[in-house]
Formats: C-alpha cells, sequence, structure tokens
C-alpha cells in the first residue's frame, strides 16, 4: 500500500503511529488476533508514552479522532478497524445519533449527528437512508441562522451526499429539488433549471407542479440579480456578528445594502 501524506489535524492531543509488520489486537470473548494495517493510526499523546499502546487506547484514539474529523485521509481505514476489532464504538456511534435526534435541534446538536452518520457511512457508503439525512441534514443546517457562518460549506456538503443519490438513482427526487436549491442558492441557474425541470416530468400533482413552476420563476428572477442568495447569506451571518458586538450603525448598513438586492426582505427573514 502506498502511504499517502498525514497531516495530523490536532497535534497538541495526537500523535500518529506506524503499526510494525505484523502487529495484531485482540478481538471479541474469545480474544482472536486481528493484524492492523500498515497506516499510520491516531493515538492520544499520552498514550504513547511507551512507544507501544494498548489494544483499548488503539481503539478510542481511532474513535475519538475519527469524531473530529470524519473526512480526514485514512477515514475509511480507521472507521473498518472500528468495526472489526471494537464493534461497540459503532454501536455508541449509531446510539448518539438517535440520542441526537431527540435533542432540540441547535446546530450544535444537529453537527454532531451528522458526523456521527458520516462515519456510519464510511462503512455503507451506498446506505440511502444515511446518504438523505446527511443530504438533508446538511441543507437544513445551512438554512439555521445561528450556522448562517458556516452556510456554504454545509451546502456544499449537501451537494455532496446528494450527488452520491444521484450516482445511486438519477430520478431521486429528493436529491434533485434539494440539489435544484442548492444550485439556485450558488447561483447556478442554468443546472437549477435543469433539475426543476427534470423534477416537473415526474409529478402529476397539482400542489408539486405549482410548486415547481414558482421555483422555476424563482429561478428566472434570481438570474437578474447580481450577488447570489449564499452571497446574501452570508451578508446576514457578518450583519449578525456585528450586531453581536454591539456594532448595529455598520449592522444595518450591511442589512440595507442586502435588502436592495430584492433577493428577500431582510426584516422579515429575522423576524
Amino acid at each position: 500500500m502506498l502511504i499517502p501524506r498525514i497531516d495530523n489535524l490536532a497535534p497538541q492531543h495526537f500523535s500518529f503511529w506506524s503499526p510494525p509488520a505484523g502487529t495484531s489486537v485482540l478481538v471479541g470473548a474469545e480474544r482472536k488476533p486481528l493484524a492492523l494495517p500498515e497506516f499510520p493510526l491516531p493515538l492520544h499523546r499520552d498514550n504513547l508514552n511507551d512507544g507501544s499502546p494498548s489494544d483499548a487506547a488503539i481503539g478510542q484514539g481511532l474513535y475519538d479522532y475519527l469524531r473530529q474529523f470524519p473526512d480526514c485521509v485514512g477515514n475509511n481505514i480507521y472507521a473498518e478497524l472500528l468495526r472489526d476489532a471494537y464493534p461497540h464504538f459503532i454501536t455508541d456511534l449509531a446510539a448518539h445519533a438517535v440520542m441526537l435526534d431527540a435533542k432540540s435541534v441547535e446546530p450544535a446538536y444537529v453537527l454532531r449527528k451528522l458526523t456521527c452518520l458520516k462515519i456510519l457511512l464510511l462503512l455503507e457508503p451506498r446506505n440511502r437512508g444515511l446518504l438523505e439525512q446527511l443530504c438533508r441534514g446538511y441543507f437544513e443546517l445551512a438554512m439555521e441562522f445561528a450556522a448562517l457562518v458556516r452556510c456554504r460549506e454545509y451546502l456544499r456538503e449537501a451537494m455532496r451526499f446528494g450527488q452520491d443519490l444521484l450516482a445511486i438513482d438519477h430520478a431521486d427526487f429528493m436529491a434533485l429539488s434539494l440539489l435544484a436549491e442548492i444550485d439556485l442558492l450558488f447561483g447556478d441557474i442554468p443546472g437549477a433549471l435543469d433539475k426543476w425541470q427534470r423534477l416537473s416530468v415526474q409529478v402529476s400533482d397539482p400542489e408539486m407542479r405549482a410548486h415547481i413552476e414558482a421555483r422555476l420563476a424563482a429561478c428566472t428572477k434570481a438570474a437578474e440579480s447580481d450577488t447570489t442568495l449564499v452571497d446574501d447569506l452570508e451578508a446576514v451571518a457578518e450583519a449578525l456578528r456585528l450586531h453581536g458586538l454591539g456594532d448595529d450603525r455598520q449592522a444595518t448598513f450591511v442589512l440595507e445594502g442586502l435588502e436592495a438586492h430584492g433577493h428577500f426582505d431582510v426584516r422579515t427573514a429575522i423576524g
């Protein structure tokens, strides 16, 4: 295996350890040996003091690092090792996702749930249920006022999982509709129009057809603007930041400029 460059994303807390060839951990009630991959593994720094981490320390390091950095280099290898050698951590991830579903929809809780789902998806990359939850979850998170400062990042994540859904089923209704909304937000009007038109041939319900016609009209209107809706959402985030700093004069200036674009009524949106 050609080992890629591994950047430590939290060097103050983790160190990487490369298992010597033939190193194994004992798994299950029967304590059967499982060979470790010849690939750098993240460990808590304190667990490398003697140079030879325990089996438990390896599992804990993998679990904690993945929960902080689910998109890190080697994430598939780490997730598969957790599944094969430390399945209780995979069970814990699923339990966390369910538990966080029952909590209030504050962005921090939503993001923790989505991180759990991301790790589970590494083990089942074509699981439509997980992909749907991730696509819709990141889209809805991007629209939360408290998360607007990262709306562009979250929309790209939603797009990523929506495209994975379309790779499984090119006519997936939810994926097409959310991706059309994301295209509109980013100012990709041809992309949004194409997806809404593809959806229009799938539906016969008058209410849904009326909704699609309204979205097509919204695309036409957005094409006339010099800015994108994502630009506007980020401007709202900046205004909220300025307000939090007590600079209401500058916040008002930002909002007045935003309202002049005509994408939406800022005062109504903020309430």
